[in-house]
């Protein structure tokens, strides 16, 4: 019979051991055991974490992109909303952001990196009180040039921003877009600006020069702008948070099921194939999913192959029977229907129009 180690300490262990008429060797091959257990469930989760971040990292790529480059002297203040993710990196200076719906105002410093990852309405300023005037009416008004430079009329100290909104090909199924907050900030960091920094000057470099692909360019940068931002996320939040999607990657079962649904999208699973891999009831792995990453398996599950499928339908032009397959349906009539319920599109009219999002201004 081995012990009851509830008490969580070594010592307490091995006491509990000898109180039982353990021998020594007998406590010292215990203690191995239950150390290099220890040690292989922290390398597995470190594994399994690893294989959900990198699919959700791999799976962003956007499909246009527009930058402005306000240079604002005080005072000034800035509002805007549009139908997908901006970002904004201060370039020069500080400034304050309020995002609606966030409570407190975010103070934000030179080298400071934000998405407002649904395009919400949010307003930056030199002071809270400032008062702030639409930046697209700015934008409308002072007719900026191809290098998206705007300025204001101001003639206190000075902000440099770069600022851009980013539309997501497969906005509607991408599962990243489900997870993330509304608001991902990348504070300064010497590494942090140093990688940003490549990258920002980069993009001034396209913004400027106007040369053949830039376009292409500056929206494969918004890729790996959106790739740092949320990889720095992942990695600053993956021990702390206490609920939500992260919560769930670090938890042993719902971790270990993200992995599984992430590395094999395309297999049948159902909640109580899956709850038996993990060696768990039905109802308290579908309840502890729910309660960790925020809406049922089999949602999740779903979303994950709609999301195989659309990336294969702008990708390929393969048939709608090798993808609906490919994807883990039965039949074309079930991929049709459940892609239309989550997408509002037929393949066929999601293949010709993507998302039909409109581009960011």
């Amino acid at each position: 019979m081995e012990p009851n180690d509830r008490c969580g300490s070594a010592a307490c262990i091995r006491l509990i051991l000898v109180q039982n008429g353990f021998r020594a060797a007998r406590i010292r091959r215990y203690m191995t055991a239950k150390k290099h257990g220890g040690e292989s469930s922290r390398l597995a989760a470190a594994s399994w974490r690893k294989t959900i971040f990198d699919d959700m990292l791999r799976g962003i790529r956007m499909r246009s992109s527009v930058y402005f480059r306000p240079e604002l002297e005080a005072p000034w203040g800035i509002e805007m909303a549009k139908d997908c993710a901006i970002f904004h990196i201060i370039d020069h200076g500080s400034c304050w952001l309020q995002v609606n719906g966030m409570g407190a105002p975010v103070h934000l410093s030179e080298g400071d990196y934000v998405v407002v990852t649904r395009g919400q309405r949010h307003t930056l300023r030199d002071q809270i009180s400032t008062p702030a005037v639409d930046f697209f009416e700015l934008v409308e008004g002072q007719a900026a040039g191809r290098n998206g430079a705007i300025r204001s009329n101001g003639s206190g100290d000075p902000t440099k921003l770069v600022c851009g909104g980013m539309v997501f090909e497969n906005r509607s199924t991408h599962p990243l877009l489900a997870v993330l907050p509304p608001l991902l900030h990348v504070k300064r960091t010497e590494e942090g600006v140093r990688r940003l920094g490549l990258t920002t000057a980069h993009l001034r470099s396209e913004l400027d020069g106007g040369w053949a692909g830039s376009n292409e360019i500056v929206t494969r940068l918004a890729d790996i702008l959106l790739i740092q931002a949320v990889r720095d996320y992942f990695e600053e939040n993956a021990e702390t948070s206490d609920w939500g999607w992260l919560a769930a990657v670090r938890d042993p079962k719902i971790g270990h099921a993200l992995a599984i649904l992430h590395s094999h999208p395309h297999r049948p699973w159902t909640v109580a194939s899956l709850a038996n891999r993990l060696a768990m009831s039905r109802s308290t792995f579908a309840e502890r999913f729910r309660e960790l990453v925020g809406e049922p398996p089999q949602r999740y599950f779903t979303r994950l192959r709609i999301h195989a499928a659309a990336t294969r339908l702008r990708s390929s032009n393969d048939k709608l029977h090798a993808i609906a397959t490919a994807a883990g349906f039965a039949s074309v009539a079930a991929f049709v229907k459940a892609f239309k319920k989550h997408t509002g599109l037929t393949p066929g009219e999601y293949r010709r129009d993507g998302d039909r999002v409109p581009a960011p201004i």
